[in-house]
């Protein structure tokens, strides 16, 4: 699988839960545990600009045991884990962009400049509509933080073949690396 892959195989499960009996099958650490994993791999063998990205993930990764079950974390820690998975997002997004402009992709460094972005003032119009008590605003910043977060993720597993952020090796055999 591609490092990329791997990232937003990450995110994904970061992002939805399933729950049952008030128990996510898909703990958000198991997916902070594959973004981590994916950078790793990006930050040895593309582009060092992909540590940074890393260790803020693994930062979100340790804040998001505030959001497992049976977790005594106070709402404090939630917002914070909320804040830390924006800062990864766009840490990730920039040094995509990096690369991308460096290989002279300017509609992949774009797109993702956009979703950064887009993600950012979605979580800020979530905020300002739960403090103000709109109920329209808090469901309408919902559901286009899905919609943006859905995008930003498919963009990256469209992206994680191209050559300036797949493995050097990986590309030339297939995308096995």
């Amino acid at each position: 699988m591609y490092p990329l892959s791997t990232v937003a195989t990450g995110l994904l499960l970061v992002f939805f839960d399933f729950r049952i009996n008030q128990f996510d099958l898909l703990l958000d650490p198991l997916g902070w545990v594959l973004v981590v994993a994916g950078l790793r791999r990006m930050s040895r063998a593309v582009d060092p600009e992909f540590k940074a990205p890393m260790w803020a993930s693994v930062v979100a990764g340790v804040f998001s045991l505030a959001d497992v079950p049976g977790s005594a974390a106070p709402l404090l820690l939630y917002v914070v884990y909320q804040a830390l998975l924006l800062v990864a997002i766009w840490m990730i997004a920039t040094a995509i962009m990096s690369r991308a402009r460096s290989a002279g992709d300017a509609d992949v460094a774009v797109s993702f400049d956009r979703l950064r972005w887009m993600l950012v003032a979605i979580a800020f119009g979530g905020v300002v509509a739960v403090a103000v008590g709109v109920a329209a605003g808090i469901l309408l910043a919902i559901l286009a933080g899905l919609v943006a977060y859905v995008w930003l993720i498919v963009r990256m597993y469209r992206s994680a073949k191209l050559a300036y952020l797949a493995i050097p090796d990986a590309a030339s055999r297939g995308g096995v690396g």
